[in-house]
């Protein structure tokens, strides 16, 4: 099959969180023979220098990103749109670029996809006002990495300023998009769950592929880079995406004290891109917030540490560095939201606590007892074995075929 991919972020090998997702199954897909052109913005000169999609895809269209577009270019943009696309689609990773909208009519004027996928909801604003360029058998498909309504609606939760009136208009633009194409995907049955409760119309449309996890690249140490005593926690991710910094405050503020009482030598790593000064501020001897690095770095972190922990509430979606600190041996503390389309079985592949006190309670456990530590991780990388991203593209192609004839 012919299958254009339109992102929001470039998939490149060496990054984590949701492109390596994207990465992998462009990777595959096209190691079992589907043909690929990505169209997909340029954030930096390591996007623009990396080629490690190279070998996978026919064609890669990159575009100078407008991450940061002024306020006042937000409000002309709003208005060109009638004020129907929400704010939040025009600025920020993935907001909406003219050239990448350009290069996707372009491309599908010469040549003739099978399928048209747009990672991140994001990039599902391409789709929608587009619709009059695909031809009747080019399936149209938008992956939903999280629903931006559920997600605003847990931020306004906790207490940050959404309005009602915001987040009714996400929730009509981001479902108008969803109708408007032939196949949404979910990362998780959970996922799938919150659109359909939104938009029950759309169960026939959702499809769900999950998160995989690379297991040839992440695997436990095999030397001794594992000090069972170096009492090491670790939390990673993105923190220019924000349910990640609300994460690693979530863990300094409600679970670090009581840790710290009982294992006084203990010490939380905040590692990701971009750590804000809310986090930084908040830096000492025992908390080391600092910047993250590639796959290869992150790697050594998981190796080095001793506890992975997941203190999750905001946002949706799989949480892959579930899966890579799993298949790196690390035992896992988490909450229930982080754990979306693990399935994992309570104290044995993980513990999972959806108060702060019984979270620190089950850290400390772990910290304090090395062969608790090996018997979770042990049970851990058991149940990452099922989740390798191959089986993920090929439940992907899977979604493409049946779409495909259903079109015809």
């Amino acid at each position: 099959m012919n299958l254009l991919f339109i992102t929001k972020l470039l998939p490149r090998a060496d990054i984590i969180g949701g492109p390596i997702l994207i990465y992998h199954r462009i990777k595959n897909l096209s190691l079992m023979g589907h043909n690929i052109t990505l169209i997909a913005p340029a954030q930096s000169d390591k996007d623009r220098e990396d080629t490690s999609l190279k070998p996978y895809c026919d064609k890669i269209l990159l575009i100078d990103s407008v991450k940061d577009r002024s306020e006042e270019k937000v409000d002309d943009l709003f208005k060109k749109f009638n004020m129907k696309r929400p704010k939040f689609f025009l600025s920020g990773d993935g907001g909406y670029n003219k050239e990448i909208e350009e290069a996707l009519r372009k491309s599908v004027k010469e040549n003739h996809f099978d399928a048209v996928i747009a990672e991140y909801s994001m990039a599902g604003q391409y789709l929608e006002a587009n619709q009059d360029i695909f031809p009747p058998d080019t399936l149209t498909v938008i992956s939903v990495h999280e629903c931006y309504t559920k997600a605003f609606e847990l931020r306004a939760a906790k207490g940050e300023d959404i309005s009602n009136a915001q987040i009714k208009e996400l929730h009509d633009y981001e479902f108008t998009m969803y109708n408007a194409v032939d196949r949404i995907l979910s990362l998780t049955r959970e996922d799938s769950e919150i659109l359909i409760n939104y938009e029950p119309g759309l169960r026939k449309k959702v499809r769900i592929v999950p998160h995989g996890v690379d297991t040839e690249f992440y695997y436990p140490p095999v030397d001794k880079s594992r000090d069972e005593n170096s009492k090491r926690m670790l939390y990673l991710g993105n923190f220019e995406h924000y349910p990640n910094v609300d994460a690693a405050r979530n863990f300094i503020d409600h679970c670090w004290n009581h840790i710290l009482q009982e294992v006084p030598d203990a010490k939380f790593y905040a590692i990701g891109f971009h750590p804000p000064h809310e986090l930084l501020d908040l830096r000492s001897d025992n908390i080391i917030v600092m910047e993250g690095g590639d796959n290869e770095n992150v790697r050594q972190l998981y190796w080095k540490s001793d506890v992975f922990v997941a203190p999750i509430e905001l946002g949706t979606g799989f949480r892959g560095k579930i899966l890579e600190s799993m298949a790196c041996g690390l035992p896992v503390v988490a909450t229930p939201l982080a754990t979306f389309g693990i399935d994992p079985s309570h104290g044995n592949d993980m513990f999972v606590a959806d108060d702060y006190d019984t979270f620190a309670r089950y850290v400390i456990r772990l910290l304090k007892d090395a062969e608790l530590r090996k018997t979770i991780a042990d049970n851990g990388l058991k149940l990452v074995k099922k989740f390798d991203h191959i089986y993920a593209s090929e439940k992907l192609a899977q979604v493409f075929s049946e779409g495909k004839q259903d079109r015809l």
